[in-house]
């Protein structure tokens, strides 16, 4: 009797962990891919996946490809998203290309976030330079064993504080700051005099709450999901640094996939990453106004300040160069940001020239 339900247990737990090892689900003609996110289900951009990105994916593939998001943290940090996927317990993930995940997928797109980069809230910039690095960033993670299905504008990030009013550098210095977006944004903050305290993101709501840290740089839309609003006191809007993200998935998956399913996918994502992109930046930009209205105090940097802040984060872009990033990307999108400023101020000027002649 004993023998036979250690018999029943063993096949089980046979089942168990086959069904949970297999690779995209294959049900009916329709391959089940695996995503995970931390954002949870229902809460602004992830109603767009939910109630668009899916449906489109769908559509296009006429039902035989669709996607089982796993919401809100439930397969860990993105970090074990991408252990998962490499053992195909998980076919793809929503990530911010933060320090793990840029070094796993590609590296080369760390140089995005260097501080000070783009000009403050200038999109036009960002989508300038992402359009014209596509194909590098895509070829690099390809090489990797990944499939970057479309990338996404999280935000150019702020500085949330619980306790100091972030209005200096000499009292950025005096928070506990938090950092948890890898060595690229622990470097930034230690150039500028700081020694930040490493949190993995599903600790960082505790560590607010309980006071372990008081300052942390976060999208908006981030900082009013995570519900750490009401805890918040100051806010300084100063765009310390754009924020990428990405929808991947894992080159075996991909392959996998029928021609006909691949064409048809690749074809709607274009379209797909510009929607989202609008919804992320008007999210962002309405849940920032709304901790405004709740109470959360605004503040500024002085020009002196900024100029401090922007003279001590400098050098980090040529340093990091060959590390980090590669120095051919550096220079790649430092040359395409002065293309792209020259042909902005030559447009500005006609425009002048014209208005003064009507």
């Amino acid at each position: 009797m004993k023998s036979c339900k250690l018999f029943v247990i063993s096949i089980v737990f046979f089942i168990l962990v086959f069904a949970f090892y297999i690779p995209p689900v294959l049900a009916e003609n329709r391959t089940v891919l695996r995503f995970a996110t931390l954002g949870q289900k229902g809460i602004s951009v992830m109603v767009y996946v939910d109630k668009t990105f899916i449906p489109t994916i769908e559509k296009v593939t006429n039902k035989e490809v669709t996607l089982d998001v796993y919401w809100g943290a439930v397969m860990g940090d993105e970090e074990d998203y991408i252990e998962k996927m490499r053992v195909n317990q998980l076919q793809g993930a929503m990530v911010t290309a933060s320090g793990g995940i840029t070094e796993a997928v590609c590296p080369d797109m760390a140089v995005l976030q260097l501080p000070f980069l783009f000009n403050a809230w200038a999109w036009d910039e960002v989508k300038y330079v992402r359009n014209n690095i596509k194909d590098e960033l895509y070829s690099m993670a390809e090489k990797r064993g990944y499939k970057i299905l479309i990338l996404m504008d999280l935000d150019f990030e702020q500085l949330y504080s619980t306790k100091y009013k972030i209005d200096t550098l000499e009292n950025l210095q005096k928070a506990k700051v938090l950092t948890h977006a890898g060595r690229l944004e622990d470097l930034m903050l230690r150039y500028l005099g700081i020694s930040p305290v490493p949190v993995n993101v599903p600790e960082v709501v505790s560590s607010v709450r309980t006071g372990i840290i008081n300052v942390a740089i976060s999208p908006s839309l981030w900082w009013v999901g995570a519900q750490l609003y009401p805890v918040t006191k100051y806010v300084n809007p100063l765009p310390i640094k754009y924020a990428p993200g990405m929808m991947i998935l894992s080159l075996e998956a991909w392959n996998k996939l029928s021609e006909k399913n691949r064409q048809a996918i690749s074809n709607a994502l274009l379209k797909l990453e510009k929607e989202g992109n609008i919804v992320i930046r008007n999210c962002n930009k309405n849940s920032y106004n709304a901790m405004l209205k709740y109470g959360v105090e605004e503040i500024h940097l002085s020009e002196q300040e900024l100029s401090l802040f922007k003279k001590k984060t400098r050098p980090l872009w040529d340093e990091m160069a060959g590390d980090i990033y590669s120095k051919e990307i550096l220079d790649k999108v430092l040359n395409l940001l002065k293309e792209y400023r020259l042909q902005k101020q030559n447009i500005l000027k006609n425009e002048d020239k014209t208005t003064s002649q009507l």
